[in-house]
């Protein structure tokens, strides 16, 4: 018996022994390939494994594969007492059944009600309902996370967020643009409360690496409650439309935290009564303008990034693209979605398709290809909540304070 468990026992420790043994950069090429879930539980096998999956080279090849592949979902339910996570790795294929798995939140006695603001590299930020509420830094998978400090400056109701990485400065900042709804900048004097000027919003950024939070700078915009989207090391919102200013779309660098306008789209529509949504679609930024008569997406790319006129209409997506086995509740679907301006352009799938979410979701892929709309099956799938495609990576955030 003893010889039969010792057999045993030496068969488990072969895999175990066998990663132990190859080079360090054959043992990173293989372990990188393997998909978050299933790296988080190799960090269980051994103390040995644990220690490979802290290894800088290690999360970076990871990473660099990761942003390659077909994101996960992460799913955030709307209950009145505590929220709840959810997250699924999708496949290359829509008719596959995906499932979706409970994400524990380990600070959730001190944040039962959170929001996920947006998602960088693999890590979250979460913050409460309210903006004077608490916030964190948060990466799902490896469950590690940093409690932000108050911005104790910015106290104003109306905040908008982003949250992004600059490589060359190996930087995280979250962004705050808070708008003051009765203060307003007048470009060529001092005094800031002179009607009809600019709408007056101020910026506020924290650096992961310093950990402190420091304002920008004051700019004349009002933005869209909608996270920063990040393209060309640039976070980018549209404005909302006033007496000077006709919906822009600006960007804020993350290497030297300042404001600037980029060039929108020559939209055939009066942007009065229309609204569009920025994405990043294979690394470009992309405008998403819902038409007025809520028959139809348009889609527009910046094939060359500030280049006012490398913008290109590339798709028109409309009710005829419905492809479904119950066709009238589909269009239904669709068309209600276009009519309430429920749908957001999430990202761009391995396959070439385009990943949209309707009424909060309701998960719909574009075929760039056959000009056709197939829903996505998902098991377990809330009634209602808030998706967001987020890379699962290995980042450990004390790594890099």
């Amino acid at each position: 018996m003893d010889c039969d468990h010792a057999k045993e026992k030496k068969l488990e420790d072969e895999p175990r022994n066998l990663i132990a043994c190859l080079p360090k950069e054959i043992a990173f090429d293989i372990v990188s390939r393997l998909p978050i879930s299933s790296l988080i539980q190799f960090r269980f096998v051994c103390q040995t494994w644990n220690m490979l999956t802290r290894d800088s080279r290690l999360v970076d090849m990871h990473l660099s594969r990761a942003v390659k592949i077909n994101p996960c979902l992460l799913f955030t339910t709307y209950h009145p007492k505590k929220e709840q996570l959810f997250f699924v790795e999708l496949s290359d294929r829509h008719d596959d059944e995906h499932t979706l798995r409970e994400i524990q939140i380990p600070f959730s006695t001190s944040m039962d009600i959170f929001r996920v603001v947006d998602s960088c590299n693999g890590l979250l930020y979460l913050s409460g309902v309210y903006d004077h509420e608490e916030a964190y830094i948060y990466n799902p998978f490896t469950r590690e996370h940093k409690k932000l400090p108050n911005c104790n400056e910015l106290d104003v109701n109306e905040v908008v967020y982003g949250f992004g990485f600059h490589p060359a400065t190996n930087e995280y900042k979250v962004i705050k643009i808070g708008y003051y709804p009765h203060v307003y900048y007048v470009p060529w004097c001092f005094h800031k409360s002179v009607k009809y000027g600019y709408p007056l919003s101020e910026v506020h950024v924290f650096s992961l690496k310093s950990n402190t939070w420091r304002k920008s700078e004051e700019i004349p915009y009002k933005l869209y409650n909608s996270p920063g989207v990040l393209v060309g090391r640039k976070l980018h919102w549209v404005t909302r439309f006033n007496w000077h200013l006709d919906r822009l779309i600006i960007a804020f660098d993350l290497s030297n935290d300042t404001v600037q306008e980029v060039p929108r789209p020559d939209f055939t529509v009066n942007l009065f009564y229309c609204r569009y949504h920025l994405a990043a679609l294979g690394g470009c930024l992309s405008a998403c303008l819902l038409t007025s008569n809520g028959e139809n997406l348009e889609i527009w790319i910046m094939e060359e990034y500030n280049k006012k006129e490398s913008w290109m209409h590339k798709f028109n997506i409309g009710s005829s693209s419905i492809l479904g086995q119950d066709l009238p509740e589909s269009y239904d679907i669709w068309r209600t979605s276009l009519q309430k301006e429920t749908v957001t352009v999430m990202c761009l799938l391995n396959n070439g398709d385009i990943l949209l979410d309707c009424q909060g979701g309701i998960l719909i892929a574009y075929s760039t290809d056959k000009k056709i709309l197939k829903s996505i099956s998902l098991c377990g799938m809330p009634k209602s909540c808030k998706t967001t495609a987020h890379v699962g990576s290995l980042n450990w955030i004390d790594n890099l304070a």
